[in-house]
């Protein structure tokens, strides 16, 4: 891989990674027109981490909050007496063991299915008609994006389910933050604080996705430092950038539109697999 690869794919990360079109999908995409055929998981981990990155600048006032909470919830349970949280709103009490339950079901997936979902990275039809099942779930979003739930109301069941769809979007072409604003918004949660809690969790995902593969990528990074510092501070900066952008097209209604750029992708990753 190239310096000038290194840049284009952390872009490509962190152009991806937040917008409900699969970053796993278009790395996929981008290494087969690279022609890159073999899997990039080493490079893969260090993007992910400039989009984690991305994440704790972004909401880090709303992180300091739940970590108040998670803090005052210990200190409780270990005096056995109610421990003042000043500055802790309603809206984030108790929401450090919402996040955390999201990780069983995608903890599960990520552990039972790790083999098959590797090799799917490898399969760039499997992407397409990822891509193609994804755009027209985000078209249809349409019908559900008026729920009332805000991030106060998320309960214990609900995390589960949202932690499913990013136990799912754990294949390539299925977008992590699509899959789980939309389980959100399916919910009755509000499109804005789905989104906001798709973000938050994303934070131990990622953290966990990276931990798991560190071991094996410690060789790669060591060899082609200057390449994975590339590419981490490009997907960090553009990711954090996105994030802003989301958010005011979230609260602009305009979700849904992300869905007819998932089945051009489709399309164009499906037609390159029949003339490849």
């Amino acid at each position: 891989m190239t310096l000038f690869q290194s840049i284009i794919l952390g872009i490509v990360q962190g152009l991806t990674e937040f917008l409900p079109i699969s970053s796993s999908g278009h790395l996929v995409l981008f290494q087969n027109l690279f022609g890159m055929k073999e899997p990039m998981l080493a490079f893969d981990i260090a993007v992910h981490g400039g989009t984690l990155v991305a994440v704790l600048a972004f909401f880090y006032k709303d992180i300091l909050v739940i970590v108040k909470d998670l803090a005052g919830d210990l200190r409780k349970a270990v005096a056995s007496k109610d421990v003042p949280r000043a500055g802790v709103l309603p809206q984030h009490q108790g929401l450090w063991a919402c996040i955390l339950i999201t990780l069983v079901p995608t903890g599960i997936i990520a552990v039972f299915f790790r083999s098959w979902i590797e090799t799917a990275f490898s399969k760039l039809v499997f992407v397409a008609i990822a891509w193609l099942a994804m755009g027209a779930l985000l078209i249809l979003s349409q019908r559900f994006s008026k729920g009332q739930k805000d991030l106060s109301a998320i309960h214990y069941g609900d995390a589960l389910w949202v932690g499913l769809a990013q136990g799912i979007a754990l294949l390539p072409g299925v977008s992590r933050s699509g899959s789980t604003i939309l389980a959100g918004m399916l919910l009755g949660i509000k499109k804005e604080d789905a989104a906001k809690f798709s973000f938050l969790i994303s934070i131990p995902a990622i953290l966990a996705a990276i931990i798991m593969d560190l071991k094996e990528s410690i060789q790669y990074f060591s060899s082609q430092t200057t390449i994975v510092l590339a590419g981490f501070f490009a997907a960090a900066v553009t990711g954090y950038l996105v994030i802003r952008w989301l958010m005011r097209i979230i609260q602009r209604g305009h979700f849904f539109l992300f869905g007819y750029y998932c089945i051009a992708a489709g399309l164009f990753a499906l037609t390159l697999t029949i003339l490849s």
